[in-house]
């Protein structure tokens, strides 16, 4: 048990502090990916929430096998070390004592996780199943789009890894014409592209560095890029974007006069992904002439680059004090939580 709640520890530890420094350069590649690569702005997001908790463990899993070792690997002997010591810290009052409670705090948080990640998957699966069983094949469509009637306005995609595409009966019937195909082919989009999976290994993630605010703002902006992902691929496939941007203000409207209706149903089916942000986003880019503007901007590239090569550098030539800091680490847990 001590080895586990030291391993959590570190592992929670290491990807907090990895999402700080990931901050600035996702911002930068994001940034260079231009706005008419929302695909890319996707990858960047997911990668700045996904790559920290694997950091994490290699970090947790690197500290354990040092240890591990023995004291021939220790900092504190031979001559002092420069690296982060959390000696002074366990010596301190009550310093055992929040080190435990770190340690524990950790272990919940990557609990937290792994239950966000295998409850997103039932409840997927289940949606999936609900729909597959109570849903209708929307008429003239050859995607196997269903339609089925929850009380409002809804269009979503239910499953992971074979997702299906869902409008309610309301959709259906207040849209209709070029702006129900619109609807229909941004869910697709979101079937071909997985995103119900990258959604849902993003949840994980973020599960796990909750309390860090980074997280929070990758969070926010991987949800807007894949949904504009979805419209630029659904435009791409033929969607005129005056009839998507059509889809998406008769939706919000129709969704703002009728409330959801409790049920299992309403529970597991998601809210329209920021319909009002989306149709600024479509008439900025294509209504209005500028489907032409540069998507890349050398100048950002350079500076992602060269952030990203400093953290590379920095990691190399600082690869002593890392081990040292990873053992110690590992050292002043497992006496804390013993």
């Amino acid at each position: 048990m001590a080895a586990l709640l030291t391993g959590a520890g570190i592992l929670v530890g290491t990807a907090a502090a990895a999402s700080l420094l990931l901050a600035l350069p996702a911002a930068v590649l994001a940034e260079t990916a231009g706005e008419r690569n929302a695909a890319g702005r996707a990858r960047v997001w997911l990668a700045a929430l996904a790559v920290p908790p694997a950091l994490g463990l290699g970090a947790a899993l690197w500290a354990l096998a040092l240890h591990a070792q023995g004291t021939v690997a220790s900092p504190h002997l031979g001559g002092l070390r420069p690296h982060l010591c959390l000696l002074p810290l366990l010596n301190a009052p009550s310093g055992a004592f929040v080190l435990h409670s770190l340690a524990w705090l950790s272990l919940l948080l990557v609990v937290a996780a792994v239950l966000r990640a295998v409850a997103g998957a039932i409840s997927s699966h289940l949606l999936r199943r609900m729909m597959v069983r109570s849903g209708a094949p929307l008429e003239r469509d050859d995607g196997g789009v269903l339609v089925i009637d929850v009380g409002r306005p809804a269009s979503f995609t239910a499953g992971l890894l074979r997702p299906v595409a869902v409008v309610s009966t309301m959709v259906r019937e207040e849209l209709g014409g070029d702006s129900l195909m619109a609807i229909v082919a941004h869910e697709r989009a979101h079937m071909r592209r997985r995103d119900n999976l990258l959604r849902l290994i993003a949840e994980a993630c973020f599960a796990l560095l909750v309390f860090v605010p980074t997280a929070w703002y990758y969070r926010r902006r991987l949800r807007a890029a894949l949904e504009e992902a979805a419209d630029d691929e659904a435009i791409a496939a033929g969607v005129p974007p005056e009839s998507l941007a059509r889809a998406l203000k008769l939706a919000e409207e129709s969704a703002e006069l009728r409330p959801r209706v409790p049920s299992l149903a309403s529970l597991l089916i998601p809210e329209p992904a920021i319909p009002a942000h989306r149709r600024a986003r479509i008439a900025d880019l294509y209504d209005r002439g500028a489907a032409r503007r540069a998507a890349r901007n050398l100048r950002t590239t350079v500076l992602a680059v060269i952030g990203l090569l400093l953290l590379v550098v920095l990691a190399l030539v600082a690869r002593r004090a890392v081990e040292d800091s990873l053992y110690c680490a590992a050292e002043q847990l497992l006496t804390a939580v013993s």
